[in-house]
């Protein structure tokens, strides 16, 4: 198991539509993952079932405490895109 890249998607759609050029696949895989970001920083869940759920979760401002010196530091609220997958089970 490694990790998987954009490229080495766009390269394997590539390859599995001959029709298509890379470009025109690489386009597709960007125009798709940007919808995705839009549409989650807009607030909205982006849910494709049998693959999963997108959304930006927010976790509240709080107070921390600097570990070098313990002196109280405020930690602002921060919002970070989530992934869910769906309880359907890989193959």
């Amino acid at each position: 198991m490694g990790t998987v890249n954009k490229g080495e998607i766009v390269r394997k759609l590539a390859a599995s539509y001959p029709t298509a050029s890379a470009v025109l696949v690489k386009d597709l895989v960007e125009s798709l993952l940007d919808t995705i970001t839009s549409h989650a920083e807009a607030g909205d869940t982006v849910a494709f079932i049998g693959f999963g759920k997108f959304q930006v979760k927010a976790r509240p401002a709080r107070t921390g405490r600097n570990p070098a010196t313990g002196v109280p530091v405020e930690i602002p609220e921060t919002r970070k895109l989530t992934f869910k997958p769906s309880p359907k089970k890989v193959a």
